[in-house]
């Protein structure tokens, strides 16, 4: 049976694998939009961006807490 931090542990890397496949689609759409000759100043990719910051910022934070985890446990 796990403990309660192994269970946050495994609760955040699931948490951390959702995270890595929404920035893989948030890829995908870009390499779409740019394949279709999207002008650089469109709202298109500002929204775009304002969904990598977030899910990059998302990542981080959990990378925070599992370290944090990972230090409490030593």
């Amino acid at each position: 049976m796990m403990n309660l931090s192994q269970t946050k542990l495994v609760g955040l890397t699931m948490e951390l694998d959702l995270k890595t496949r929404e920035y893989k689609k948030l890829c995908d759409k870009l390499e779409q939009l740019k394949k279709s000759g999207i002008n650089p100043n469109d709202e298109k990719l500002l929204v775009l961006n304002g969904l990598f910051q977030k899910n990059y910022n998302e990542i981080v934070e959990i990378n925070r807490q599992i370290k944090e985890l990972n230090n409490c446990e030593m």
